[in-house]
């Protein structure tokens, strides 16, 4: 498995893939360009027979401090969107097991990366959360449906509505995060995991993923909610929001739907 990206990097580990986010000025936040080549990676790995499992980690200190939402301006949003569609549908039909490996922030679109894994391993200094409402948007990837789904309606709405952010200890309890490790063992941990996973039978592994998926029904949820984030992307405010931030400025918002 050879692959020269610019936003990650793909490596071999045995029988896992270990893809890493690499935008280190920007504490690793998510582009279109990023979210195009995270596509063609997962899609490349997940058909490659010699892969049993992809481990999913952020270079430096940090997993993903969520996206560039300068992107998402007037005519362009249309195209951006459709990109982080194809991602998160290229997570959802990934056959083969994800691990995410978190330290530090998982903002935003880390953050619903981090959801659609399958194994989330995370260092005791990672912090979850939804920002993009301070915009005017919702999460652009399924992320408030999953959420909901993962913690119940009534923590869902109060990080989706306020943007506030769980520590690791509050995402280990409300059943986002599978253990806690210290941060200097998350790529190991998540290694040894995608390694004990492996030596497992490679059919009953895939059976077994579908069977957990059947149960929590994401796929029907992501449907429902992508209308109302594309809607978000239309409203006065949203479009004031990022208009502030290309001009690095407050926003001055009407709180008027469109």
């Amino acid at each position: 498995l050879k692959m020269n990206f610019n936003t990650i990097t793909v490596e071999n580990n045995d029988v896992a893939a270990l893809i890493t986010l690499h935008r280190d000025d920007a504490m690793n936040a998510v582009c279109a360009a990023m979210a195009a080549e995270l596509t063609e990676a997962l899609k490349a790995v997940d058909e490659d027979d010699a892969i049993r499992c992809v481990v999913l980690t952020g270079a430096t200190n940090f997993f993903a401090a969520g996206a560039d939402m300068t992107e998402f301006y007037g005519q362009d949003s249309a195209e951006i969107k459709k990109i982080y569609a194809t991602l998160a549908k290229t997570f959802e039909n990934m056959k083969k097991p994800v691990i995410a490996g978190v330290a530090g922030y998982a903002f935003g679109i880390g953050f619903e990366l981090a959801l659609m894994a399958d194994i989330v391993i995370a260092a005791e200094n990672a912090r979850f959360g939804f920002p993009e409402i301070s915009l005017g948007l919702l999460p652009q990837m399924g992320g408030a449906a999953i959420l909901a789904a993962r913690i119940g309606k009534p923590k869902a709405m109060e990080m989706v509505l306020t943007g506030r952010h769980l520590s690791a200890k509050e995402a280990l309890n409300a059943g986002i995060v599978s253990r806690l490790v210290d941060s200097a063992l998350i790529k190991e941990e998540a290694l040894q995991t995608a390694a004990r996973i492996a030596a497992m039978p490679a059919e009953g592994v895939r059976l077994a993923k579908q069977a957990v998926l059947l149960s929590v029904k994401e796929a029907e949820s992501l449907k429902n909610q992508d209308g109302l984030a594309a809607l978000s992307l239309l409203s006065n405010d949203a479009q004031e929001a990022i208009t502030a931030l290309k001009e690095q400025r407050a926003p001055n918002f009407s709180h008027k739907m469109l």
